[in-house]
C-alpha cells in the first residue's frame, strides 16, 4: 500500500447525549476509530472511500483527507492536535485499542495499513517528545485534578461511570476514598481492579448498581465526577440528593454536559461542565500556542517527508520538501 492510496474520512461532530458509538460494518474493510468528539474512518483506495461516505451522516460535518494530506492529519489526532483539550494523551490510547480490535479481524486492509499505523505511532511520540512534552499534563484527569484543589482533602469523591472517560479520569482522582457507581456493577469492579494496578494502598469503594446506593453516595460524597450523559429522569433525582447534604462544600464536575449546564445542573453553583472546562483552557499562553503551531507544522513536515519513501527520516533536500508541498 503506497501512502497516496491512505484515505481517512474524519466526521467532526461530539455523540449526542445517549447514542452509542456507531456499529462496525463487516462488509466493509476499513479501520473505524470512534470518540465522543468524531468518527474517523481509515481505508485504502477510492473505491471504498466511496462505499464509506454512506455510513456517515450527511450533515456537511465530514472531512475526506488523502495521501499524505490523511497521514498528517492522523498525525495531528494521534498527538492530540485536533481534540478540544489541545494535546491530550488520551486518544493516543484509543487508537492503538482500536487499531488492536481491527488487526485482530485479519482482514487484508489490516496487513496493508499495518506498515503505516507502527510508522504513525512512532512519529506521534517523536512529536509529542519534541513539542509537546514540555506542555504539562494535557488529559481530562490532570484538569480534573486541578479543578479540585483544595476540595478533594474533604472527604469521599464519588465517581459515576466506568466507560472510556471514568477510565481516563479515575486514576487522577485525589482524595481520602474513591467511590464508583455504574449502572452494571461489574464494570464498576472492573475499573477497581485497573485503579488497584497503579496504586494498591488506595482505598476504593465499589458501589451497589441500584439508584438508591448511588444516590446515597451524593448525599454522602465531597465532591461528585460524572462521566455518563444527561439522563432526564435521574438528573433531577441527583441534584436533589446534592443539596441534601449537611455539608455544603465539594464540587460537581459533569463530563457529560456541553458548554452550557441545562436544567437541573444549572441551578448547582459548585458545578463545572465539560464544557466550562474546555473554555477554561482556551486561555493558553502564547509559549503553549507556539508549541501546538509547530506541532502541526512538524506532523505535516513528516506526512511530506513518508511519502517520499515510508522509511524516510529526512528529505533528500529542503528543495525536493518545498517542491513536492506545492504539488
Amino acid at each position: 500500500m503506497q501512502l497516496h492510496d491512505l484515505k481517512v474520512l474524519n466526521w467532526r461532530a461530539a455523540r449526542p447525549p445517549g447514542v452509542a458509538g456507531a456499529e462496525v460494518d463487516l462488509g466493509l474493510d476499513y479501520l473505524p476509530i470512534d470518540t465522543c468528539q468524531r468518527r474517523v474512518a481509515i481505508c485504502n483506495g477510492a473505491a471504498m472511500l466511496s462505499l464509506l461516505r454512506r455510513e456517515f451522516p450527511d450533515d456537511g460535518a465530514l472531512e475526506c483527507y488523502q495521501g499524505a494530506d490523511a497521514y498528517a492529519f492522523l498525525l495531528r489526532f494521534a498527538a492530540g492536535l485536533e481534540s478540544k483539550l489541545v494535546a491530550e494523551t488520551e486518544i493516543f490510547g484509543q487508537i492503538k485499542t482500536a487499531w488492536r480490535l481491527f488487526s485482530e479481524r485479519g482482514t487484508p486492509l489490516g496487513s496493508q495499513l499495518s506498515p503505516w499505523i507502527q510508522l504513525l505511532f512512532q512519529d506521534a511520540k517523536e512529536i509529542r517528545s519534541q513539542h509537546l512534552c514540555s506542555l504539562g499534563s494535557a488529559s481530562y484527569g490532570s484538569q480534573v485534578r486541578r479543578l479540585l484543589g483544595d476540595e478533594a482533602s474533604g472527604g469521599p469523591t464519588l465517581l459515576v461511570g466506568a466507560g472510556q472517560l471514568a477510565q481516563s479520569v479515575g486514576p487522577w482522582l485525589p482524595g481520602s476514598q474513591l467511590w464508583l457507581w455504574n449502572r452494571t456493577r461489574e464494570r464498576a469492579l472492573e475499573l477497581s481492579r485497573e485503579l488497584a494496578k497503579r496504586d494498591p494502598a488506595r482505598p476504593v469503594r465499589v458501589l451497589e448498581a441500584g439508584a438508591p446506593a448511588e444516590l446515597a453516595a451524593w448525599r454522602a460524597a465531597r465532591n461528585v465526577i460524572v462521566c455518563v450523559p444527561g439522563d432526564t429522569a435521574q438528573d433531577a433525582v441527583r441534584v436533589a440528593a446534592w443539596n441534601e447534604r449537611a455539608d455544603c462544600g465539594g464540587r460537581v464536575i459533569h463530563l457529560g454536559l456541553g458548554a452550557e449546564a441545562v436544567a437541573p445542573w444549572n441551578t448547582l453553583p459548585a458545578l463545572v461542565s465539560l464544557g466550562a472546562l474546555f473554555e477554561m483552557l482556551q486561555a493558553h499562553s502564547e509559549q503553549r500556542r507556539r508549541q501546538f503551531e509547530r506541532a502541526r507544522r512538524a506532523c505535516r513536515e513528516k506526512a511530506l517527508l513518508r511519502s517520499l519513501g515510508a522509511s524516510s527520516s529526512h528529505p533528500h533536500s529542503w528543495e525536493d520538501l518545498a517542491a513536492f508541498d506545492t504539488l
